[in-house]
């Protein structure tokens, strides 16, 4: 009985010793290949075009400098293994699993992940267009030093780090967990974060550079850090957030309707921020400067704005309520209308210039 689906399956032990003989066979024929352990195996500039490989587990092996076009990865599993310095073109994996595993310094075009597991997977130094992962779970793994975009949907992303990435490309990031994962030091041009909930550890893109960061409707009161970020333009819309924007120079910064837990400017140099319809638990405004700063419809629980400088704030329809040391701050045109004093509030403006 011939156990073979298909003439490659049957070749395939054969093939596999030789890389240009098995390059002269996918030449001429498409293949697939089902259920197959690659163990400790040498295929390094392998060429597979419209070929499908399902089940199949490389353990220990290489597939270095390779050429992957129109392939199908599913139900497969990488086991240290490394597929670096090649590129992959129109290729999907597809509940697949990845450990301690390798596409470093590769050529990616529309390649997309679904469903697929990453633990201590590398990612890193790639090059392409649009790199996509949905419903994924990646722990403890690097996709930094990339130019390259990311569009990540519904994710988990444990112990990620994404820094360094350069070229001014696109992050999006909609669904999912966020979890311990590391923008910092990056250029990228718009990054998304779009209904993600925090887990345990914070998000930082500190030292970041971008022309623009939107975060909408997202659930990490436990922390978002944009410390030292230089960028036109950051707007923050609705949900739960816990920002830091210490030591940044940030063009623009906009937060609509969102109840903030903390959120700290504290040596900051900004000139213009924005907040409307907030509910704001703790700021932090200390040695930090404004150009120009308006606060509206907000309620504020606490404020340490010691040393805080600035042009002009207005403050319009506020709610006071728990301790607001402003102690030596100095604002040149200080504008507060509908100011509400709260049961708790403890207002502290010695050495300043402010009058309520």
């Amino acid at each position: 009985m011939n156990i073979f689906k298909n003439d490659f399956e049957q070749k395939w032990e054969e093939l596999s010793q030789d890389v240009k003989r098995l390059n002269e066979y996918t030449a001429l024929h498409s293949v697939e290949l089902k259920g197959v352990e690659i163990k400790e195996r040498n295929l390094d500039g392998a060429i597979f075009t419209g070929a499908k490989f399902s089940g199949v587990e490389w353990e220990r092996s290489t597939n270095k400098k390779s050429i992957f076009t129109k392939v199908v990865f599913e139900k497969c599993k990488f086991m240290q293994s490394d597929f670096s310095y090649s590129t992959f073109t129109d290729v999907i994996f597809r509940d697949c699993e990845f450990v301690d595993a390798e596409i470093d310094r590769s050529k990616l075009f529309n390649v997309k992940f679904e469903d697929c597991k990453f633990t201590q997977m590398g990612l890193v130094e790639n090059q392409g267009n649009t790199l996509v992962f949905v419903n994924c779970h990646m722990l403890d793994s690097g996709m930094g030093d990339c130019t390259i975009d990311f569009e990540i949907t519904d994710c988990i992303l444990d112990g990620v780090d994404v820094s360094t990435s350069k070229g001014g490309r696109t992050v999006l990031i909609e669904g999912g967990l966020l979890s311990e994962v590391d923008f910092g030091d990056s250029h990228f041009s718009t990054v998304t974060l779009r209904r993600v909930t925090q887990g345990e550890g914070p998000v930082r893109f500190n030292g970041a550079t971008a022309e623009t960061i939107k975060v909408e409707d997202v659930d990490m009161w436990r922390g978002l850090s944009l410390a030292e970020v230089k960028a036109e333009s950051v707007s923050i819309e609705g949900g739960q957030i816990k920002p830091s924007f210490a030591n940044s120079t940030i063009a623009k910064i906009y937060i609509r309707n969102s109840d903030v837990v903390f959120m700290s400017l504290r040596k900051a140099k900004l000139p213009y921020i924005s907040i409307t319809d907030c509910k704001i638990g703790d700021i932090q405004l200390w040695n930090g400067f404004v150009e120009e700063m308006l606060v509206q419809n907000c309620s504020i629980g606490e404020s340490y704005g010691k040393n805080f400088k600035a042009d002009t704030v207005v403050w319009d329809n506020i709610t006071l309520d728990g301790k607001i040391d402003l102690t030596n701050a100095q604002i040149k045109d200080f504008r507060p209308s509908r100011i509400t004093r709260g049961p708790d509030l403890n207002l502290i403006t010695t050495g300043s210039n402010l009058k309520f």
